[in-house]
């Protein structure tokens, strides 16, 4: 899932979230049965490094997950000093992401997210139209995932054990981005993530790589 949005940045996924290497898998396969959301008023802090169509430099950003109540229905939702991401809560589906001022920036139809269960080498394939309200586009893509492995992964804040993801966006059969996320399911959250945007992509190229330097889960 990419937690920092902005307008200019609006993903090419959506978006919101298992083997060891020798033969694990099958004992570790459970950890991925459902999405277990973060606890509300849970933290972290991600720090990113952007190129080209993501922008440049290296900022912070700082997640709370908590809920909302959007048209009607109630959300988790994931707020950001740059936008807030509304998620269903029992599987963690990416419905729409908020601009700072509340007014909607990107809707997903159907929501994005993962099919469970999460097990090493599982892949499917989701139509998704993708409407930038902002710009009044809409975009129908095909994503295709797959579930790469399940490993340990380390960053700032720690070393993790995540299913390794990969989401590949096309839009009128040409790849426009291929990312890939590190979900740590008993977080619930992204602790690492890439993007890596094609020329073909409707923003025009870039990377964007995220990674989780502190976080306070609430019990």
């Amino acid at each position: 899932m990419n937690i920092r949005i902005s307008i200019k940045q609006q993903m090419a996924s959506a978006g919101l979230v298992l083997a060891m290497v020798s033969g694990g898998c099958a004992m570790m396969a459970p950890k991925g049965e459902r999405y277990v959301a973060p606890p509300l008023g849970s933290t972290w802090t991600q720090t990113y490094r952007n190129t080209g169509s993501f922008g440049s430099g290296t900022p912070t950003a700082t997640i709370q997950a908590t809920e909302r109540t959007w048209e009607g229905k109630r959300y988790l939702a994931f707020v950001g000093p740059t936008g807030t991401i509304l998620a269903n809560p029992v599987d963690g589906a990416w419905s729409t992401i908020l601009a700072p001022d509340g007014s909607p920036a990107i809707s997903f139809d159907p929501p994005g997210g993962y099919d469970y269960p999460l097990v090493v080498d599982k892949t499917w394939t989701r139509s998704v139209r993708q409407t930038l309200h902002k710009a009044n586009k809409t975009l129908q893509n095909e994503v295709k995932y797959k579930v790469e492995a399940y490993e340990n992964v380390t960053v700032p804040a720690g070393t993790f054990k995540a299913f390794k993801i990969r989401q590949q966006w096309f839009l009128d059969s040409k790849l426009g981005a291929d990312n890939t996320n590190w979900f740590a399911p008993e977080l619930g959250i992204f602790v690492k993530q890439v993007q890596r945007r094609t020329a073909d992509s409707f923003y025009g190229p870039g990377t964007q790589e995220a990674e989780v330097i502190s976080l306070t889960i609430t019990k």
